[in-house]
């Protein structure tokens, strides 16, 4: 564990921290204490005790352990004079909202103050406290040590397992309501989607662009190439084409005109529509387009509310499918 005494000066709380040194210093003493006179209770640690040191087993059975709850009394006062004062410096510092908002936020600390069976083991959440306290301000450095690696690590499993337990819940609870005909589905429609279809009208504009930037012109000739052939073929099996290129002579030679002609034509129509689409020019004529589209699209309709509930399903359970992969198995498989 490091210690930096360079951020506790520059922290300008350097009294509190001396307090939170020897409050730490106290719990530890009272909670090996109390281990301590639990051990005691049994027969065979009195007897292994009273083997090694006996003026003591007895001095301690028959003094301090039948009022130990006394002796705890003491810690207990001093714990209780520590959360006042603290109470009274967030109260002057307005650390929180309210000035009765402090026991709420820090309830570990009184609770633990209860000098009553488990309640007392509860202390041992003051400890953290502090210590995270401390490492919060750069004080002290415990991500490197055993200890405060042990614990990052099973803190980090509790806390994922806690919250994707949530979340599924969460999100079951939204299918539910959406398989029940909960309105959210027609709400997302009409709350989300619908006003910022000149977003996604815009975003689809550009999209447009780079299609035709990325796969339209490379695919220019082919293109032309296939209209070409398209219209070939069909001015081939016209009676009327065929009849005019019965004609001797001149024939054969003017359904060919025809034949480049059409062609050319068709192919210049099309060229120059997804060129123009693909100009910056012509943003505002494809945006209102596909406003006027996606508002026609997204109408409220049955239809559309049965097809939106189903993809909204089938997208929560993919969700619901991740939040249930535990990523800390992963980090600690080799």
């Amino acid at each position: 564990m490091k210690v930096n005494l360079d951020n506790l000066k520059r922290s300008h709380q350097i009294t509190l921290f001396a307090v939170d040194g020897l409050m730490l210093l106290l719990i530890s003493v009272n909670l090996l204490w109390i281990v301590f006179d639990t051990l005691f209770a049994s027969e065979l640690v009195r007897a292994g005790l009273f083997w090694l040191a006996p003026d003591f087993t007895k001095f301690y059975g028959e003094r301090i352990h039948p009022d130990f709850v006394s002796y705890d009394l003491v810690f207990v006062s001093i714990f209780i004079t520590e959360f006042c004062l603290r109470w009274i410096v967030a109260i002057l510092q307005k650390t929180h909202h309210r000035w009765f908002f402090y026991p709420f936020v820090h309830w570990y600390d009184l609770i633990g103050c209860i000098p009553v069976g488990s309640f007392r083991w509860l202390r041992l959440l003051r400890v953290i406290s502090i210590l995270y306290r401390l490492q919060k301000y750069g004080v002290i450095d415990i991500t490197n040590s055993a200890p405060g690696r042990f614990f990052i690590k099973y803190y980090n499993v509790l806390v994922e397992e806690i919250s994707d337990r949530v979340v599924e819940n969460v999100l079951s609870g939204v299918q539910d309501e959406v398989r029940g005909g909960s309105p959210v589905v027609e709400r997302i429609l009409i709350e989300v989607l619908i006003p910022h279809k000149s977003l996604i009208a815009n975003w689809l504009t550009v999209k447009i662009n780079e299609i035709c930037d990325d796969v339209y012109l490379p695919n220019q000739e082919a293109l032309r190439k296939y209209i070409e052939q398209s219209l070939s073929d069909s001015i081939a099996r016209d009676a009327k084409v065929a009849a005019l290129e019965s004609v001797p002579v001149v024939g054969p030679r003017l359904v060919d005109v025809i034949d480049h002609t059409v062609s050319d034509v068709v192919f210049d129509v099309i060229d120059g529509l997804m060129l123009d689409i693909g100009k910056q020019e012509t943003d505002h004529i494809v945006t209102e387009l596909l406003d006027g589209v996606i508002h026609k699209i997204l109408q409220p309709s049955d239809a559309l509310n049965e097809a939106s509930k189903q993809v909204m399903l089938d997208a929560i359970d993919i969700i619901k499918d991740q939040v249930r992969v535990q990523r800390w198995r992963q980090e600690l498989a080799p």
